[in-house]
């Protein structure tokens, strides 16, 4: 119990510092989309096309990892930029002795975005709106099988298999929620796709360096906060 204690109170610590460190993040999301530039110049074959051969396509496994390394650093990032946004957190230490001791609106909304594009990066191949809509539908179909009572059962069964009822259920809502999904994870995709574009990864690799050094190592955002 004692050792379960530590390892909380050492996750707890950790994830407090994250929501406190936005100016560390920045900069560490501005040195990780570095590696969007290799990435996406290989996958292009070109530091500008848009279009890609994807079947032609073959990423050395030292991007590959940095990539995925991305889906950690995206998590933090997200709990940096929302922390800070409901929380009202300064983006760092430095921040709230020099500027104010109150949240940067734009370092936190900065983050929560590319903390959804390095999430969504490496895995926007998967199909996101089928498995979320499978996700729903089974906890759908398992919740309303485990409360409704015996007795309406029964009586549905007298009309119709309640096995049935429930598969109609899971596809109605499974589609539907596919549907909806899909709507919202396009969006994303299409952001993720124009942020790792190498022209634009190059301008957010330079401004978020410079923003996250303004933040941590001098408590001023280079773009001041008018929220």
């Amino acid at each position: 119990m004692i050792l379960q204690t530590e390892y909380w109170d050492l996750i707890k610590n950790f994830f407090d510092w994250v929501g406190q460190s936005a100016g560390v993040m920045v900069l560490l999301a501005g040195l990780l989309a570095i590696t969007w530039l290799g990435y996406e110049r290989k996958r292009r074959k070109s530091f500008t096309k848009k279009d890609v051969d994807e079947y032609e396509f073959d990423i050395t496994k030292f991007l590959r990892v940095l990539s995925y390394l991305g889906l950690i650093l995206g998590i933090f990032c997200l709990w940096s930029g929302i922390s800070g946004l409901i929380l009202d957190i300064p983006p760092s230490f430095k921040y709230a002795e020099v500027t104010a001791n109150s949240n940067d609106t734009f370092t936190s909304i900065l983050l929560i975005i590319l903390g959804i594009v390095m999430f969504l990066k490496p895995i926007n191949d998967l199909p996101w709106a089928g498995i979320i809509g499978l996700l729903v539908g089974t906890v759908t179909a398992f919740i309303i099988a485990m409360i409704v009572p015996d007795t309406a059962v029964q009586w549905v069964a007298g009309f119709i298999n309640p096995k049935w009822v429930l598969v109609i259920i899971f596809i109605i809502v499974t589609t539907l929620v596919a549907i909806s999904v899909k709507f919202y994870i396009d969006i994303l995709m299409t952001i993720s796709k124009i942020l790792s574009w190498p022209p634009i990864a190059l301008v957010i690799v330079i401004f978020c360096v410079v923003q996250g050094v303004a933040l941590w190592g001098f408590g001023v955002s280079i773009v001041p906060d008018l929220f």
